[in-house]
């Protein structure tokens, strides 16, 4: 018997329906991918002007370590900067914006892995914090907004809200103008800071990477690499200014600690899917080696 001859004749893979699908499936995937590859062009090319201007913005400001607005997470912190680490809402200011803006996204997804066990209730408080967090955030792109073009500020926080990807775009686009916060006319004394922001930022980038080694592999590893930059720049900082730097240490090995246990996940997941593969492929080979000994295939 052949072995191809369940395929026939009102087999497997026969019948409108069958044949349907396999005309349709490839136009699926054909279109799958083409979002894919669009959607990855859209975010290089958010990724670079929002990038663009962060950078360009913190050169005119004469800020330390513009480039970090080329790094993810990192270009949050150069946003409070930018903002004079002050996101305010009417009347009331909320200040260390440099370390809410970074740290914030990852505390709430620590905070949701603990609220999602909660039925119910979790799920509420969970859409309650997503929504403060999505304001907050906003507020402080109303800010940014406000500090370098006031007089569109509410059409591109608007824009930004509805088309997410135009925000980058107008960052670039104002990122020459001068900037004035009219909630601090002297913003070269709201950037003197009496807290070691940077080593805090590191600390609790390492803690989160490594907390976050198994769960989410791809970002533990990006967390603790930030964390390393960071704590570098701050025990530079510290030694600098004859401060101690025990908390940019110990933000330095908790962030090697991630990076390394993300490695050592990476390694065993490669492992585990070659073994796999290996057992897979085996099985087939002798499948069809003992097929063909026995005259199946023929």
């Amino acid at each position: 018997m052949n072995a191809l001859q369940p395929y026939y004749n009102g087999g497997i893979g026969s019948g409108s329906g069958s044949d349907f699908l396999y005309v349709l499936l490839p136009v699926l995937l054909s279109i799958l991918f083409v979002a894919i590859i669009t959607a990855l062009i859209i975010g290089i090319v958010c990724y670079v002007f929002n990038a663009i201007g962060l950078y360009t913005m913190a050169k005119n400001r004469n800020l330390d370590h513009a480039w970090l607005a080329w790094i993810p997470i990192a270009s949050s912190y150069l946003t409070g900067e930018l903002i004079n680490d002050d996101v305010s809402i009417g009347s009331m200011h909320i200040p260390y914006a440099k370390i809410f803006l970074p740290l914030s996204p990852f505390a709430f997804a620590l905070i949701m892995s603990i609220l999602g066990l909660i039925p119910v209730l979790g799920t509420v408080f969970i859409i309650l914090i997503s929504l403060a967090l999505s304001f907050y955030q906003c507020t402080a792109l109303f800010w940014l907004f406000s500090i370098y073009s006031k007089t569109h500020r509410v059409l591109f926080l608007v824009l930004s809200i509805i088309f997410p990807f135009m925000g980058p775009i107008f960052i670039f686009i104002i990122r020459n103008k001068e900037g004035y916060d009219e909630r601090h006319p002297e913003p070269e004394e709201i950037l003197e800071v009496n807290y070691d922001s940077k080593s805090i930022i590191a600390l609790s980038l390492g803690i989160f990477s490594i907390l976050t080694c198994i769960p989410y592999l791809g970002a533990s590893a990006i967390i603790g690499g930030v964390g390393l930059i960071f704590a570098m720049i701050a025990m530079k900082e510290q030694k600098a200014l004859g401060r101690p730097s025990g908390m940019a240490l110990a933000g330095l090995i908790c962030s090697i600690v991630g990076l390394a246990l993300a490695l050592l996940v990476l390694i065993a997941c490669v492992a585990c899917v070659g073994i796999g593969a290996t057992g897979l492929f085996n099985g087939m080979f002798n499948n069809m080696s003992n097929g063909i000994s026995n005259g199946t295939y023929y």
